[in-house]
C-alpha cells in the first residue's frame, strides 16, 4: 500500500557534522581497497573523480589497485547477461582481482552495485563472490549487507519495506512495474522476505537483521556495531534509510566492526558505495 512522501522528513534529525567527523577517521582507517562490480552503467551516477574500467584484464585492475582512491568500479553490464555469462564473468574477476591483492600486498572488499528497484542476478553473483573470495583468501565472509537506498533515485526503506517515490507518494517497490520484470521479477517489498523468496528459503526471513531507523536517527552506532559483531554464516543484513546520513551512521558501525575482524559482502544501489568511499556530492 502505498504511504505519503511526508514521512521521509518526519524521522528524527541526525548531528551531521558530529557523524562526518566520526566518518572521516573510519574512512581513513580502512586500509582496503573496495572494488565495485557495477551491473549495469548508470551505477556511477553518484560519485565523481573515481575510474571506471569497463573490462578486468589484469592490467586494468591492477591500475585500480594502484591508484589513490580507496575504490574503483569494474563494469560487468550484467544485468544484460545470462546467469551463465554473468557466471563466468564473476568467476573471472575474482581471480585476477586476488592476484593483484597479493602482487600489491593490499586486502579488498567486493560490492555488488545493482538495481536500486531490486532487479538483477541475485542472489547468484554474491553467492559466487563470497565463494570465490574464501577459497582465494582463506578468509570467511560472515554476512552480506542489503542496501537499495538511492537517494537521487527516490528508492527508500522503512521498516525493511523498500518504496519507490512517484509524486508525493511511496509505492512498495512490489507494485511497480520493476517487479514485474519477466527476468528479475519479485512478489515482496520486504526485503527479509525478498530475500527469503530469492534463496529460495534458504535465508528465511525471520533470520534477517536488520538495523532500523530509530537505531540510526538516535546514532546508536555501538548498538548497530554489536548487531554486525554478531552476524555469521553469510547472514543478511537489511539496512533501512531515507537518507545519506542513515547510511554515514551504518558506515561508522560498519567499519568499526569489520576492524574487529568481520567481513561482508555486498549488495547495493549507488548510495552505499558513495558514503563507504567517502565520496562527497558534486
Amino acid at each position: 500500500m502505498a504511504i505519503s512522501a511526508e514521512i521521509l522528513t518526519s524521522f528524527q534529525k541526525i548531528d551531521e557534522a558530529y557523524i562526518d567527523s566520526l566518518l572521516k577517521k573510519e574512512i581513513e582507517a580502512n586500509n582496503k581497497k573496495i572494488v565495485v562490480l557495477d551491473d549495469d552503467p548508470t551505477g556511477v551516477q553518484t560519485v565523481h573523480d573515481i575510474s571506471v574500467y569497463t573490462n578486468w584484464d589484469k592490467d586494468s585492475i591492477r591500475q585500480g589497485f594502484e591508484e589513490e582512491n580507496n575504490l574503483f568500479y569494474v563494469l560487468t553490464n550484467s544485468r544484460g547477461f545470462t546467469e551463465e555469462q554473468t557466471t563466468k564473468a564473476h568467476h573471472e574477476i575474482a581471480e585476477v582481482v586476488d592476484e593483484v591483492a597479493r602482487e600489491t600486498g593490499k586486502e579488498y572488499i567486493f560490492i555488488s552495485r545493482s538495481d536500486s528497484t531490486l532487479r538483477g542476478h541475485y542472489p547468484l553473483e554474491t553467492q559466487l563472490l563470497k565463494a570465490d573470495y574464501e577459497k582465494n583468501t582463506g578468509k570467511t565472509i560472515d554476512g552480506e549487507i542489503m542496501c537499495p537506498f538511492f537517494k537521487e533515485g527516490g528508492r527508500f526503506t522503512i521498516d525493511n519495506a523498500h518504496y519507490v517515490k512517484y509524486g508525493e507518494e511511496l509505492v512498495p517497490a512490489n507494485e511497480t512495474e520493476f517487479a514485474k520484470d519477466k527476468t528479475f521479477g519479485y512478489q515482496s517489498s520486504d526485503l527479509c522476505e525478498y530475500i527469503e523468496e530469492k534463496t529460495k528459503g534458504q535465508y528465511p526471513a525471520k533470520s534477517v537483521t536488520y538495523i532500523t531507523l530509530k537505531e540510526l536517527r538516535e546514532q546508536q552506532i555501538d548498538r548497530i556495531m554489536e548487531k554486525l559483531m554478531k552476524v555469521q554464516g553469510f547472514g543478511k543484513v537489511v539496512v533501512n534509510a531515507v537518507d545519506y546520513y542513515d547510511l554515514k551512521v551504518f558506515t561508522i558501525a560498519l567499519y568499526r566492526a569489520m576492524s574487529r575482524g568481520k567481513n561482508f559482502m555486498f549488495r547495493t544501489a549507488a548510495a552505499l558505495v558513495k558514503v563507504m568511499g567517502g565520496v562527497s556530492d558534486k
